[in-house]
């Protein structure tokens, strides 16, 4: 009974608050008003705040909720209580603006609850590998690493490379496709795309060494929100086990490749045991930082995390839509006539060609646009004023995606798909293009400022190498939807999962026949 009271009570005293405020502070974004703090959601636990309601894993739901109370109380900033953290909710374009550039807003202690809680790290491990600051300019740091040997042209089209030849491998090495085969598209594709983008990045040992790594690698994979929150073990077993075996092949993988070092002077863009240069010298900056081997596979988990978790299901979206008969009717044929012309005459992919086909990259922003559901996560270090939000210190700020690209005043219609939708034309000779200039805090799939993806250019090129190399060198017919796909006529839905689960996740397949073409590959 005195519980029921104390949540009564709470709800009606937070509740008061929020009309107050709401009211009193309409628009944060009016350049007449001063910083104010953003309303707090009224809720009815103590401590535990809107922690429930925020942790529905049908993905959407809660963004939905909070855009008509933006609607109705005419506000671009709500704050909650979330796990006893209290949180601002950011989602206009000058305060998401602000929250890239700001300097009293950090991650490092963020990082360190995910090398914890996701990556299975100590704590003293997590505080070695996400430190507040490497200010020795004779140090390496992560930021350095990838600005030099994974943002860098060279270092991006060495990755690409690899990856596309490791792809056409697998394709080649499956006999079912020179006969025809019916497939699961997604389920397929992943299979394929796992192996060829790990073995890019990490080297061929480590699938040669566990064939099977996939297997609690895509358990740990579905479930790294609900670790990243803290879901207890006794909940979650399934999600614990797959990142402690993971975590364990990658410590015996790191054992095993530092067994055979290279020889002085050896520092190839690629080589079996360590697989890219980006990975050997993250390995150098393991070691620099001390960390334990469990520490350092830990990372290494994060880093291949951070590439296929993504590009993976974007690649999947974006074949799925060109493919499906949903799609307008002439969409896909004008994607085919674009890949024709970044085909060179010995049949390879003109990779620069590629990423400038205005119709192919169009389609590509469209998907990050409307399956990308990234949460921009900082601390706050000092108070400050972010675009018109007034956030204190201690506080931590969330800039969310899907406030954003499904924003009807920033995109029209924004809940349909729309491959032309990036798409521009010259003025004066009339030549289409296409663009994402100018979209600053309305369109950030990769974050932005200071920790903007470094996988970025990679993954871009990872995404349209693989659409191009299947619809280029392969026959794929659409034979019908498989699964419990929620979207129109059957088509795939979302995946259950937590809010700022990134590109998320394909809930039912596309069945297709596949055959590769003669003068295929």
């Amino acid at each position: 009974m005195f519980a029921t009271e104390v949540c009564g009570y709470t709800y009606l005293v937070t509740l008061t608050r929020f009309q107050i405020n709401a009211r009193k502070h309409p628009n944060s974004s009016a350049k007449t008003q001063l910083a104010h703090s953003p309303p707090l959601v009224p809720y009815f636990i103590p401590g535990l705040g809107s922690t429930i309601t925020f942790s529905n894993q049908n993905i959407g739901a809660y963004w939905k909720w909070l855009q008509c109370q933006a609607a109705r109380y005419r506000q671009d900033a709500f704050a909650i209580i979330l796990a006893g953290v209290h949180t601002n909710f950011i989602f206009s374009e000058a305060g998401i603006s602000a929250v890239f550039k700001s300097r009293q807003l950090s991650r490092e202690k963020l990082d360190q609850q995910l090398g914890m809680n996701v990556l299975g790290m100590s704590k003293e491990d997590s505080v070695k590998a996400f430190p507040y600051d490497v200010a020795e300019k004779e140090k390496s740091s992560v930021a350095r690493i990838y600005s030099e040997h994974l943002l860098s042209s060279s270092a991006v089209n060495a990755l690409t490379s690899k990856f596309m030849e490791t792809f056409r491998a697998e394709l080649e090495s499956d006999a079912s496709l020179s006969e025809g085969v019916e497939v699961d598209l997604y389920d397929f594709l992943w299979k394929k795309v796992f192996v060829s983008s790990t073995t890019a990045q990490c080297g061929s040992t480590l699938l040669e060494m566990f064939p099977d790594f996939s297997t609690d690698y895509q358990v740990w994979e579905d479930s790294l929100l609900g670790l990243l929150f803290g879901t207890p073990r006794l909940f979650a077993r399934s999600a614990y086990a797959a990142r402690d075996a993971s975590v364990k092949k990658l410590e015996a993988w790191l054992e095993a490749g530092y067994s055979k070092p290279l020889k002085d002077g050896e520092d190839p863009e690629w080589e079996p045991n360590f697989g890219a240069k980006v990975m050997r010298k993250r390995h150098d900056y393991y070691h620099q930082q001390e960390l334990s081997i469990h520490g350092q596979a830990g990372f290494d988990l994060i880093a291949l995390g951070g590439i296929i978790s993504n590009a993976t299901p974007a690649s999947g979206w974006l074949l799925l839509h060109i493919l499906s008969p949903t799609s307008p009717s002439d969409f896909r044929s004008r994607i085919m006539d674009e890949l024709e012309s970044s085909r060179k005459n010995d049949g390879s992919l003109d990779i620069p060609s590629l990423i400038r086909l205005p119709l192919l990259n169009s389609a590509f922003h469209e998907v990050l646009r409307l399956y990308v559901d990234l949460l921009v996560v900082r601390q706050v270090d000092s108070s400050v004023a972010l675009g018109g939000h007034y956030v204190k210190q201690g506080e931590q700020v969330m800039a969310p995606t899907w406030m954003t690209h499904r924003n009807p005043a920033f995109f029209e219609n924004p809940e349909v798909f729309d491959p032309e939708r990036f798409l521009t034309r010259d003025a004066e000779t009339g030549k289409i293009g296409f663009s994402i200039a100018g979209l600053g805090g309305k369109y950030f799939p990769f974050g932005g400022g200071h920790y903007m993806c470094p996988g970025r250019t990679f993954a871009k090129q990872e995404v349209l190498g693989t659409v191009a190399v299947l619809l280029l060198n392969f026959d794929i017919d659409f034979v019908g939807y498989t699964g419990q796909g929620s979207g129109k006529h059957g088509f795939p839905g979302i995946k259950k999962g937590y809010a700022g689960n990134q590109v998320v996740g394909i809930e039912g397949d596309m069945r297709v026949r596949i055959k590769k073409r003669i003068s295929g590959m």
